[in-house]
């Protein structure tokens, strides 16, 4: 069975299962709890918006929108409580115009380096096998399948991949161990990889220990291994480690000047194995680091509990192409909140590689009313390296374009890539319970506006957007 039909008769199996599944659990008139064998949940989004295409830089600006609806199935064996056993499968069925953006989805999909998926088409996003309970212990399990990886900030993984999971979790504690490799995208459109994707082994690890209430402290191992065959679509070919700390704390009292802080620190050790368009092959040592930081104070007794925050980050300085840290296939620069929207470091809109980068700003977050938000973000970006690759996205003529001016030593930017306003509006509606389940509805309005400075060629730009979401 080839590929594409492998992945449209997974998602089939999900929905086929998902269409059989029982309403919520329940508690019977005697008070007892009735058995919960299995689940289905259901997300509906749409969202709509204008900026330019593939919201990369300097590309022509058009009106975008999508609608998805994402059921997920979860079987327990031989019950939720104390399972021994549960399958997790999560689908996307799609109508996407393109250009896309939207700081309400689930998953970080970026297909930039190769074809994007358009119209109609469907997804297996995760379909996974677990086995709780191991040794008779609650605290480790194992799992099989395409599973998603992510955290708040996804400088280390932010991606669904085939792998095999080993997890630890208590209330003190929690980390796991994977090994695993991207063979589809198990779409009904694009379902072959990238170039820069395919043949590519991951082997994952984080421990994280909770020293103190709502205080985490951790460390996360990743190895990549591109064995992939050389070619000019591939031009590199990396081989070796990425190692990092990361300090979170949350509901903060020592201190009036603090609530909340994140520290992010990953660094970068391996080779590359690099061809150009003529099929000349080199080998390089590379290195690099990055440190993003963010430090936040709400005052809970003022009007709308404002909350303040300073968020910074930083990379080495890259000496050529073959240098410096970035962020791999797998890894983006998303930010997740869960019960809330997801954004990026410094917008939706702007999209950051993470690499020849330092940055700087400051945020306002705002509560009008207990389920509403608004938040206003300013940055100011600036090359590390005048002559290295930009961070954000552009479009590809104005890349290579840039590329060739720097090569030829006629390219007389500098290192400021800009200031960047991102406002978002938030709401949540009140649940409705209906039958044993709750219905959400929550939107955003997002609004972002690049000034661009002196590194970037294709001049300012802008995104707005609106997204609803709907889960039941």
């Amino acid at each position: 069975m080839n590929a594409p039909r492998y992945g449209l008769l997974t998602l089939s199996i999900l929905l086929c299962g998902a269409l059989q599944a029982s309403p919520a659990p329940r508690t019977v008139g005697s008070g007892s709890y009735e058995p919960i064998g299995h689940e289905l949940l259901h997300k509906f989004s749409a969202q709509a918006g204008y900026g330019p295409e593939d919201s990369a830089l300097g590309n022509d600006r058009d009106s975008f929108h999508s609608f998805t609806y994402e059921p997920t199935f979860i079987w327990y064996s031989p019950e939720k409580r104390w399972s021994q056993w549960m399958f997790f499968g999560r689908a996307n069925l799609t109508y996407d115009s393109g250009n896309s953006s939207n700081s309400l989805a689930s998953d970080n999909q970026d297909f930039t380096e190769q074809e994007r998926p358009e119209h109609f088409y469907a997804e297996a996003r995760e379909f996974y096998l677990r086995r709780n309970l191991l040794g008779g212990d609650p605290r480790f399990s194992v799992s099989l399948g395409r599973q998603a990886y992510s955290d708040r900030y996804g400088l280390f993984w932010d991606d669904s991949i085939e792998s095999l999971r080993l997890s630890y979790d208590d209330s003190f504690a929690r980390g796991f161990v994977a090994v695993g490799q991207k063979f589809w995208n198990y779409n009904s459109d694009v379902n072959s990889l990238g170039d820069r994707e395919e043949e590519t082994l991951y082997v994952m690890g984080e421990y994280a220990w909770r020293w103190h209430s709502d205080q985490w402290i951790g460390v996360r191992g990743l190895y990549e291994n591109d064995h992939s065959d050389e070619d000019p679509d591939d031009p590199q070919d990396f081989t070796g480690w990425r190692a990092g700390l990361f300090l979170r704390g949350e509901n903060l009292t020592f201190s009036p000047l603090l609530s909340d802080y994140h520290l992010e620190l990953a660094m970068l050790d391996g080779r590359i194995d690099a061809i150009d368009n003529q099929l000349n092959r080199s080998d390089h040592n590379t290195s690099g680091a990055a440190l993003v930081a963010e430090l936040g104070k709400r005052f809970e007794h003022l009007q709308w509990t404002p909350r303040v925050a300073l968020r910074a980050g930083i990379t080495d300085e890259p000496e050529d192409e073959n240098d410096g840290f970035y962020l791999n296939r797998i890894q983006s620069d998303r930010i997740v909140s869960p019960g809330s929207y997801n954004t990026r470091l410094v917008s939706s809109f702007i999209r950051l590689n993470l690499r020849n980068l330092q940055y700087y700003g400051a945020s306002l977050e705002l509560r009008p009313t207990p389920r509403s938000a608004l938040d206003l973000r300013v940055s100011d970006l600036h090359l590390r390296n005048a002559n290295g690759d930009l961070p954000v996205r552009t479009g590809q003529l104005a890349r290579d374009q840039r590329r060739d001016a720097i090569r030829a030593g006629t390219f007389d930017g500098g290192r400021s890539i800009g200031q960047v306003v991102d406002v978002n509006y938030y709401w949540r509606m009140f649940p409705l319970a209906h039958e044993g389940r709750h219905l959400n509805i929550n939107g955003l309005i997002n609004a972002a506006y690049l000034n661009a400075g002196s590194a970037v060629p294709t001049g300012d730009d802008y995104q707005v957007s609106f997204g609803i979401v709907a889960t039941y």
